[in-house]
């Protein structure tokens, strides 16, 4: 599970807390028709904005049709799931070239992609070391060095090649987790399904990931609030956005405290232990894939390393860190001009 990411209208300030069920209220030129569904280990919801007239029937069908479209994403992908062709590639590709399905390839893609750009602070092939963890089983708990440093050498996306529709591990023990990308690669097809289907003014959130249209019916009137790092009922900051993708990546949702120290599921791939430079990074891209991916890479490099890397890509991201009572924030390109802090301490 990401970071959180909260969406709201500024004629709906309650949006952003609530759930988003109703057709918002009474003096709203437009309805909110919605849906929510559990897939890929989160709550996932999408919003339809349409005029007050349209069938409500018919919006929802078009709704779980876009649904349907993500579990196949997740059937693809899933970590969890013996049955994904992530599983298939994770049993087999250290003995033979492993085909996969288009989708696959081009989570693939993207993948590796944000691992080169990013000397590895993102690679895909760290599923070893999440799983040594017990991130996403019920058994956590802090390994010992030798087992993490045991397995650092079979880390390293370089070792797995990808061609001609098929993927290859070069190292016994390799295995990869698509988590960082997969799930942006979801919302982004939901987004095209509900396009396709003539509809012009959506959201889909997953997680920390969200991706909108805007039409006449909202813009400039939406905001995205970014969750304070250590106060689920608080938000550090917010900003305008109608159209493109944003992704969140915090030490704050997926975690577990051992000897009063905090342990979260962003690994370092060149460590093996939970990065420690920030406690949030938040991106905005053209597709939810791309800031999913970049979020986790900006989210490991910290601070300067990656503020550097989103003005090299000119995207817009602000990555937040914790100096005693202070959330301390670096933000790429024009952003910070974008963003309203509103509560930076830390109690």
């Amino acid at each position: 599970m990401r970071g959180r990411v909260f969406e709201t209208l500024s004629c709906l300030l309650h949006f952003a807390l609530a759930s988003c069920q109703s057709a918002g209220k009474q003096d709203a030129d437009f309805a909110i028709i919605s849906g929510q569904r559990i897939l890929m280990d989160t709550l996932i919801s999408i919003d339809v904005y349409v005029a007050k007239e349209d069938s409500s029937a018919v919006v929802h069908r078009d709704i779980a049709k876009a649904f349907d479209a993500m579990s196949r994403i997740d059937s693809l992908m899933s970590s969890y799931s013996a049955n994904s062709e992530v599983a298939e590639i994770n049993r087999r590709a250290e003995q033979e070239p492993v085909a996969i399905s288009a989708f696959t390839d081009s989570v693939l893609q993207t993948a590796l992609w944000a691992s080169e750009i990013s000397d590895g602070a993102f690679d895909v092939t760290v599923a070893p070391i999440l799983q040594l963890w017990g991130f996403g089983t019920e058994k956590l708990g802090v390994p010992d060095e030798k087992s993490i440093k045991a397995l650092l050498s079979v880390i390293d996306y370089r070792l797995m090649s990808r061609s001609s529709g098929a993927v290859r591990f070069q190292k016994e023990g390799m295995a990869i987790d698509l988590g960082g990308v997969a799930k942006g690669l979801a919302v982004d097809v939901a987004i095209q399904t509900l396009q396709a289907d003539g509809y012009r003014d959506v959201k889909v959130k997953a997680g920390g990931d969200m991706r909108m249209l805007a039409s006449s019916l909202t813009a400039g009137r939406r905001y995205i609030w970014i969750q304070h790092p250590r106060a689920n009922d608080k938000f550090f900051g917010k900003f305008r956005l109608d159209s493109g993708a944003v992704s969140t990546s915090g030490d704050y949702e997926r975690f577990f405290e051992q000897d009063g120290v905090r342990y979260h599921h962003i690994i370092d791939p060149e460590t093996g232990y939970p990065s420690r430079k920030s406690v949030s990074a938040t991106v905005l891209a053209k597709d939810s894939r791309t800031a999913d991916a970049l979020s986790t890479a900006l989210f490991v490099l910290g601070p300067e390393r990656g503020v550097a890397l989103a003005d090299s890509l000119g995207v817009d991201a602000v990555i937040l860190s914790i100096v005693g009572d202070k959330i301390l924030w670096q933000t790429a390109r024009g952003f910070g001009e974008r963003l309203e802090v509103i509560d930076d301490v830390v109690k």
